[in-house]
């Protein structure tokens, strides 16, 4: 019998971290490996640099007519949502978190080339620092809830006995308790810190 984590409780929530901490690797180390892909890409090819990055166009031109809260609560629902979807379809063998994190490193990857050719590498950490050392993890270990979901899928069909339903209620428990959380913090942190952060550097 799978032992059912109560994951409000601090400690408990850490021992659930502690029992995907491999899928957290694995996540994490596509989106690091992506990302460099990414980056290479926009040094190899920079005429995709600038296809890959017209989707943020209009997402810009949306942003400008948005108060600061609107946008943070954008942001929010943006990154909670998807996050949610990549660790409830992971059920389908972790086809869709393996494929959600794999995008995003790359995109990242060839968004952060333009950045530092642009406005340097300061300006890129500066961007992407104060909130994406919680927003990354967060959609990571999303990610990676949903491989180990994949994985224990996988099991089912082959015959083997697991106990996918109680994987499913504990790993969208971790999200509402842990993950939602943290990624309004990330959003809050995003519109109203970061931002000002590269208003100071763009002055400079």
């Amino acid at each position: 019998m799978m032992k059912m984590y109560n994951i409000s409780n601090k400690e408990q929530a850490l021992q659930y971290i502690r029992v995907i901490r491999k899928e957290i690797v694995c996540m994490f180390l596509l989106f690091l490996i992506s990302a460099v892909i990414g980056y290479i890409t926009a040094i190899m090819y920079p005429g995709m640099v600038i296809r890959s990055l017209e989707e943020l166009e209009g997402l810009v031109e949306l942003l400008k007519n948005l108060s600061l809260i609107e946008i943070m609560f954008l942001i929010f629902l943006n990154n909670a949502l998807k996050s949610l979807l990549i660790l409830v379809l992971g059920v389908g063998l972790g086809i869709v978190p393996f494929l959600f994190i794999a995008y995003n490193g790359y995109f990242l990857g060839i968004f952060s080339h333009k950045i530092i050719m642009e406005q340097g590498s300061l300006y890129l950490v500066a961007g992407i620092l104060p909130h994406g050392i919680i927003e990354i993890p967060m959609v990571v270990i999303s990610a990676a809830i949903g491989l180990r979901l994949g994985f224990k899928g996988l099991a089912s069909l082959k015959g083997r006995s697991v106990h996918l339903k109680e994987e499913i209620i504990t790993g969208v428990k971790f999200f509402f308790y842990w993950i939602m959380p943290l990624l309004l913090v990330a959003a809050a942190v995003e519109t109203f810190i970061t931002s000002g952060i590269i208003g100071l550097l763009s002055q400079m």
